[in-house]
Parts: C-alpha cells; structure tokens; sequence
C-alpha cells in the first residue's frame, strides 16, 4: 500500500511550527470578542477567575488528551477516528455526526456575526447583506481546496489584521483608563453559581476547539509531532490572551460602568465592549482598527472552522456511513474539495438565517462530542497500553481517568443547567445522530476495511508503510 492509499487520495504538507500555532490559535481563540457577554453576566472578578482555573478543568484536559490521541492515530477526521479506534463504529459516527452537525451550524455564525459589524458601519440591503456573506464563504472555499499552506498563510495574515488593535488597545487601557479591573467580583444580589450559571456556557465556549486541529492530520507531514507541539504552545498563549485583553477591557470603562451595565437587565448604555472600549481610550481611529479586528477575527475562526469541519464528514464517508460523494478528493490538490465546497454552499444557506434556537443545538451537540473524546482517550490506554504515543499525557491511567472526569462533569453541568428549552433542543439534535447512522447504515453498510484504519506508529513516532503495517496484522 502506498500513502495515498492511507490518506486516501489527500496530499501532505508541510506545516511550520509557528504556522500550527497560528491555526490552533484561531480555532481556539482568535481573541476576544464574545468575552463582553460574560463580564457583564457574570461580573469582571469572576470572569478573570473563570479565564485562569476553568482552563485547567477543562480545556487543558481536552489539550492534552488531543494531544496524546493524535499523536497516537494521526488520520483525517481527527476525534471521529479516535473515537472508532476506541468505542467503534456506531459511537465515531455519534461523535463525527454531532461534531460535525455543531461545526456547520457554529461556522455561519462566525460569517453572520462578521455581516453584523458590517451593517453596523453600512446600509446595506438584506441581498446585499448576503451578497457579502456569500463572497466571504466564496473566497475561503478556494483557498480551503488549494490546500492547507494556502489556508495557513491567510489565517497567519488574518491574525495580524486581528491582534495589532489589541495590542495597542491594552497599552492603552492600562494607560488611560480608570476601572477597577476586579470590581465588583460578580454581580450583585447572586451567589456564585447564579453568576457562573450566566457566564459558563460562554466561557466554556470560548476555551473550546482544541481538537479541531486534529481533523487536519492527514494532511500535515508529521502530524503526531507538529500539532501536540502546537497544542503546547498555544494553550497557555490563549490563556494569557484572554486575561490581559479582558482585564483591559474592564480597564478601558470608567469605575463602575460594569456595575450599572449589570445591574440594568437591558443592557445599560453605560456597559463597554471592545469597540466602545477602544474609542474611550484611543479615539476613532483605534476604534476602527478594533472594528476591522472584530470583522478579522470571525472571518478567521469561519476559515480554520471550514478547514476543519470539512473533514470529518469526508473520513465518515470513506468509511461508507455518508454520501460517497463527500469522500472525493482532488487531484490537483490532494484536498477534499467536495465536502469543502458542500461546507461552503450550506453556509451560503445558513448565514441569512437567524440562530438563536440552532446555537442551543449547537453547544449540546459539542458537549456530548466531547465526552466521547474523553472517555475514548481512557478506553485506549486500557485497550491499547503498549501502544506507541510520541505524546503522552504524563499521568497513569487512573489519575487521566480523574482528570478527564472533571471536564465531562463540568459538561453535564452545562447541559442541564441552561433551562428547559436548552435541554429540549439540545435533545432533539443529538437524537438525529442515531437516526442518521441507521439510515446511511442501511444505505451503504459501513466498512471493516483495514485499509480505511490509518496509520501505525513506530515506537520513535514514525509513521510506518502502511502496506507493510497490514501484511504483518494478517500475519
């Protein structure tokens, strides 16, 4: 076997360290922007708060166990792959269907929420409005076919478009402005968990997306290396982005603005975001720069997000659980142009639509895709010890399985504790993935063809001949 065969027909690249980060970055982070909504829910104290301890309780475990999965099974579609490795077929189908139903619903949020800081600065008409979306989604759409250096150079130009403002935002908040950047703590008149209860979900969606990059790996030469040292670098950069820029934020608004903005249900004119934040301390002009940031910054989560949504949706078609078409790859390319370019034209439909019921969907959906990451990264160390992993998260099996429960509880949480309407439609979402699979099922029969398992690792973290790796299984 040859391998094309085992990336089956996709073509590998090379990616720089600095060039992984970047990606990753945008995937998790791709600064602040949303960070508002939770500092005014759930007060600037506890918002910084939540920024340091809920990384370590939830996604720092998902960084290291991303890490440690990929490097051990470094195929196209990421988590759906560990998840076959670990729980079978019909769980990575669950995984991928929810994972990937999330990304699709999650990217032209991305591209509305872009359109919205558009209108905002111009008149545009509703088919003008969608006109623009639909050349924001046109552009990415070619460069994600083109291959993944193309899509890593413009999300690296994208994130100077994006960071530059910030910087010269938070040099300025810490200047100029006048707020108290820990008062008041939380809102007043709640207890901690009705202050958390407010901003968790945010928060948790804001520290989310590590295993994303993942979805790239049979695209990127030595993947089981470049992307857990990407993951390392990033997680702690992410970090530190969002503290100081948020710290900054609170900085920016004069003493008690967060006070009246929280106190007030409707959302107080007193109350900053980024943007008004940066004409307070920095004129008009920051604030257009911040303006063309907010607009960069989505536009460079819909292009990481489109890269890898794409893939999953392909892996599970070459394991005959989807259209076949999905499975297709280019040529000229080695990309998976058709599951892109499908990507794209759903998108085209989605952003002239409003969200406000499919984002409820949404983070149910990520949530149990997570916990079937989870749970398979313990499955693996059972079923599989000796295993070889380049990376490997420093703990015994018993103290990751500790570890891995925190964030798996924390998700619960989440799921049950966003009122009624959450919990009804998150259900009705993940009930599609068992529907899904029993139809596509029937249709095309699934496959334990080993020549769609991947990949085998050497114990020096090579990838072996894949060929080679068959005939000695069947010996």
């Amino acid at each position: 076997m040859t391998e094309m065969l085992r990336n089956q027909g996709l073509r590998r690249v090379r990616m720089r360290l600095f060039t992984a980060v970047i990606v990753v970055f945008t995937l998790t982070c791709s600064c602040s922007f949303g960070m508002e909504d939770v500092v005014s829910s759930s007060g600037p104290g506890l918002t910084l708060l939540m920024i340091v301890v809920l990384p370590f309780l939830w996604s720092v475990p998902m960084a290291f166990v991303a890490s440690e999965m990929g490097s051990m099974i470094p195929e196209a579609g990421g988590s759906y792959r560990w998840v076959r490795r670990a729980l079978g077929e019909y769980w990575s189908f669950q995984s991928g269907w929810w994972w990937s139903l999330s990304v699709f619903i999650d990217s032209a949020v991305y591209v509305a929420l872009a359109l919205g800081y558009i209108q905002s600065q111009l008149d545009l008409s509703s088919l003008e409005r969608w006109l623009v979306g639909v050349a924001i989604v046109a552009v990415f759409t070619f460069i994600n076919i083109r291959g993944l250096q193309l899509t890593g150079w413009s999300l690296t130009v994208i994130q100077v478009v994006v960071l530059v403002p910030f910087v010269i935002f938070t040099i300025l908040a810490f200047l100029r402005g006048t707020g108290a950047v820990f008062t008041p703590f939380m809102p007043k008149g709640q207890n901690m968990v009705e202050s958390m209860n407010l901003g968790l979900a945010v928060m948790m969606w804001m520290y989310a997306g590590w295993e994303s990059m993942s979805t790239l790996a049979g695209e990127i030469e030595n993947p089981q290396k470049v992307i857990p040292r990407a993951l390392m670098v990033a997680t702690p950069v992410v970090i530190i982005t969002y503290f100081i820029t948020v710290a900054a934020l609170v900085r920016a608004g004069h003493p008690g603005s967060w006070v009246n903005m929280m106190s007030d249900t409707s959302g107080s004119p007193d109350g900053v975001d980024y943007l008004v934040a940066a004409k307070i301390v920095g004129g008009a002009f920051l604030g257009w720069l911040m303006f063309a940031s907010a607009i960069a910054s989505n536009i460079g989560l819909y292009a990481g997000y489109l890269a890898s949504g794409a893939r999953p949706p392909f892996q599970i078609s070459r394991d005959r659980l989807l259209f076949r078409f999905f499975g297709k790859t280019s040529k000229k390319y080695g990309t998976p142009w058709v599951a892109i370019l499908i990507f794209g034209l759903v998108n085209c439909i989605l952003i002239s639509r409003t969200f406000t019921a499919l984002i409820v969907m949404d983070i149910f959906l990520l949530m149990f895709a997570y916990i079937l990451v989870f749970i398979s990264a313990i499955v693996l160390r059972i079923k599989e010890p000796n295993a070889p992993r380049p990376f490997r998260v420093p703990l015994p099996t018993w103290a990751l399985a500790i570890w891995v429960a925190i964030p798996i509880a924390i998700a619960v949480f989440a799921l049950f504790t966003n009122g009624d309407d959450s919990l009804v439609g998150g259900l009705i979402g993940a009930l599609s993935g068992p529907i899904a699979y029993l139809v596509f099922k029937y249709f095309y029969h699934g496959t334990t063809d080993r020549a769609l398992e991947g990949a085998t690792i050497t114990p020096e973290g090579e990838l072996t001949q894949f060929g080679a790796a068959i005939e000695g299984a069947e010996a």
